[in-house]
C-alpha cells in the first residue's frame, strides 16, 4: 500500500499525484513528473522577464519620441532658433554660445 507523504491519503501503486491533495508523489518525483505549479511558476517567471524587456523598450523609444516632438515643435514656431542679441545670428534652440561671436546666449 502507498500512502501520500502530505496528507497520508491512501494512493494506487503508479500514482503520480495524490487525488486528495495533489501533492506529487515518490513516483511521480521518480519519473520526473513536474508540479503544475512549479510549470506556472517557471511561466509567470518568464513572462515577467520578457514584459520587463518590452517596458524598457517602450520606455527608450517613447523617450525618443518626445525627444523629437519637442524638436519638430521648436522647429516648426520658431523656437528652434536663437538669436544672438549681440550680432543677430541665429544659433540653433540647444545653443548656449553664439558661434559667431562668442557670446553667451540668453
Amino acid at each position: 500500500m502507498v500512502f501520500c507523504s502530505n496528507c497520508g491519503s491512501q494512493l494506487s501503486e503508479d500514482a503520480y499525484f495524490c487525488s486528495k491533495c495533489g501533492f506529487r508523489t515518490q513516483k511521480g518525483k521518480e519519473a520526473g513528473v513536474s508540479m503544475p505549479m512549479e510549470d506556472l511558476r517557471r511561466t509567470f517567471r518568464k513572462v515577467g522577464k520578457e514584459m520587463e524587456k518590452a517596458f524598457q523598450t517602450a520606455a527608450e523609444e517613447m523617450q525618443e519620441a518626445f525627444k523629437t516632438a519637442r524638436k519638430n515643435i521648436r522647429e516648426s514656431t520658431g523656437l528652434g532658433t536663437i538669436v544672438c542679441s549681440n550680432c543677430g545670428e541665429k544659433n540653433s534652440f540647444d545653443s548656449s554660445y553664439c558661434y559667431s561671436c562668442g557670446k553667451k546666449l540668453d
